[in-house]
């Protein structure tokens, strides 16, 4: 029998609308995990699929990403926050988040080009008092982010704001991104279909999430709606590129990699995903 498609997305609040309704059924094996640990599984070959981060496409620029669908904000992203006590040009040391891998790129690109600062950056504390005791900021992304409150004194540039400002641009956090020839009409259809079927269930998704134990519907659920989009169109490939063009500059990859799409004999050719791919575009 044919092994089911192996899936990994991020195990955030925002992944959740991406993935309603996929499932065993459906010939996919799918699993959770931070950013980072999925990354590192994807450079392993124990994926097939993966909602990576963006700035993990300059270590495997064979990977080929499925239009229409992402991870991405115009404007604050509520969860993806630099936080300090002081003013971001005035700090000198950065605790960078364990789990990140694009926001922590992010938040070097922003320093350099934004802040006009260029302060240390070391790995990340998990625990945020004990990284600020040693670091002016730390990077804090995820469900952490969104829902634990500020230490006292502290304030949070959020980086998808940051980023906005500078450039007018949305900003891709993640996408679907595929082995070569993995992204077959049906999965590709699949997708979009739990992309929509998750939008509409967005208050449904929120009143069953859990962080810690507890249960925030109403913020959730406002998060999912104003500042979380899952569209991959024109503007938020200009910005990925834009990003990645950036990262590279600055050195924090070695280049900047060709932005892949699955073939249009994929995604264009069978026509319930044309027209899917049409509505989350328009």
């Amino acid at each position: 029998m044919e092994r089911p498609l192996r899936i990994g997305a991020v195990s955030y609040l925002n992944t959740r609308p991406l993935v309603h309704g996929l499932g065993g059924e459906d010939g996919i094996d799918l699993s959770f995990d931070v950013p980072a640990a999925l990354s590192e599984r994807m450079l392993r070959g124990e994926l097939d699929v993966a909602l990576l981060p963006v700035i993990e496409l300059a270590r495997m620029p064979q990977l080929e990403l499925v239009p229409g669908l992402s991870i991405a904000t115009r404007g604050a992203a509520a969860s993806v926050l630099l936080v300090t006590r002081r003013e971001a040009g005035e700090v000198r040391r950065v605790a960078l988040d364990v789990e990140s891998r694009t926001s922590n790129a992010l938040t070097r690109v922003l320093f350099a080009e934004v802040w006009g600062a260029a302060p240390e950056f070391v790995e990340g504390i998990e625990d945020i008092d004990r990284a600020l005791a040693d670091c002016d900021a730390v990077v804090r992304i995820g469900d952490k982010a969104l829902f634990e409150p500020l230490p006292e004194g502290c304030t949070a540039y959020d980086l998808g704001q940051a980023w906005t400002d500078a450039t007018g641009l949305p900003f891709v956090f993640a996408a679907w991104a595929a082995r070569p020839g993995v992204v077959t009409r049906e999965l590709y259809a699949a997708l979009h279909r739990a992309r929509q079927a998750g939008v509409r269930a967005v208050d449904e998704i929120a009143a069953g999430y859990r962080w810690n134990g507890d249960c925030r519907p109403q913020r959730s659920a406002e998060y999912l709606r104003n500042n979380i989009r899952f569209r991959l169109g024109a503007a938020e490939v200009e910005a990925l590129r834009r990003f990645l063009a950036a990262a590279a500059k600055h050195g924090i990859i070695d280049g900047a990699p060709e932005i892949r799409l699955a073939p249009e004999r994929v995604t264009r050719c069978h026509e319930e995903a044309d027209r899917l791919r049409h509505e989350v575009l328009r």
